[in-house]
């Protein structure tokens, strides 16, 4: 019995730490919590900033996190006609910030500059690019 014990010991351990579980408290600093976020997918992950850059047709990250009363701020790249942008292709690519909740809120269409919004009471922000539409989007939540 003591044999089957120390391997169920073993299997669960090897588990946890594949995991990334610490085995005590847990893991808090790790993608997605306290300290951070995650990154990826297609709309370019989640993050606890107020910062979102446009990245080729991406808003990086998607999903901004702020507290009420936070001013979040878009950023488009710098321009580079001369194709040294991403990917080798020019990074004057214009973009411009929609929100879908109707408030008529937009970011002028532009090629480089920044955008903000202060972000008053609680909710989810949705929002896309008006020249590429709903396939490059992003959310604001505000908790």
């Amino acid at each position: 019995m003591k044999r089957w014990t120390l391997c169920a010991v073993t299997v669960s351990a090897a588990l946890l730490a594949a995991c990334g579980g610490s085995g005590a408290a847990g893991n808090s600093t790790g993608p997605g919590g306290t300290t951070g976020g995650t990154t990826g997918g297609t709309t370019g992950g989640t993050n606890n900033t107020n910062q979102v850059t446009m990245v080729d047709q991406t808003f990086t990250p998607g999903t901004v996190t702020v507290p009420v009363g936070t001013t979040v701020t878009w950023t488009w790249p710098a321009c580079d006609p001369t194709g040294g942008g991403y990917g080798g292709y020019a990074s004057c690519i214009s973009h411009s910030v929609i929100f879908d909740d109707g408030s008529g809120i937009t970011s002028p269409e532009q090629s480089q500059g920044t955008f903000a919004r202060t972000f008053s009471a609680a909710g989810t922000f949705k929002y896309h690019c008006g020249v590429h539409g709903q396939a490059m989007n992003g959310q604001v939540v505000v908790q």
